[in-house]
């Protein structure tokens, strides 16, 4: 029976994870993204919190049906928990960058464009690879040392 307050929230019994985007195993059965377990409808009494206590009742939700459940697997628990908390991070730092108003992704990668097909696969030309260039081919490295960022997709520099 589906929760009234939670009428599309779902979790799984097998690693605590929950969930309102699901994949869908066939027309009728959800499964979760992480162990690819049934999930299942909150229950009635996570009525009783309110959407701002929502991770106050997703803690009360895995310590009293989870972490209870015959289906629950420890391995699976902690390895979902540490997906989130890798995801989590990554938002946080993204949004961070962001606020900074930083070039970079939270990966590092820079978000340049290159001018000539507008892909944004470009990296930037290190100073230890314009010496190596340098080393190399002496005065004909001129023109490319002088450039930034090197595009992946079509090879240019600029």
């Amino acid at each position: 029976m589906s929760s009234s307050k939670w009428p599309n929230d779902y979790y799984c019994k097998k690693c605590g994870s929950h969930s309102l985007l699901i994949m869908k195993k066939d027309k009728d059965k959800k499964v979760c993204k992480y162990c690819g377990a049934e999930l299942f409808p909150f229950p009635e009494e996570c009525d009783k919190y309110t959407p701002d206590k929502f991770n106050e009742m997703l803690e009360y939700l895995r310590e009293k049906h989870v972490k209870t459940s015959p289906e629950f697997d420890p391995r699976s628990f902690k390895y979902r928990e540490e997906r989130e908390a890798k995801n989590r991070a990554w938002w946080a730092a993204r949004e961070a960058a962001e606020a900074a108003g930083k070039t970079t992704s939270p990966s590092g990668s820079p978000k340049v464009e290159c001018p000539y097909c507008h892909s944004t696969n470009t990296k930037k030309i290190s100073t230890l690879s314009k010496a190596a260039h340098t080393y190399m081919f002496g005065i004909f490295s001129m023109s490319r040392n002088s450039k930034n960022f090197h595009c992946n997709k079509c090879g240019a520099d600029f």
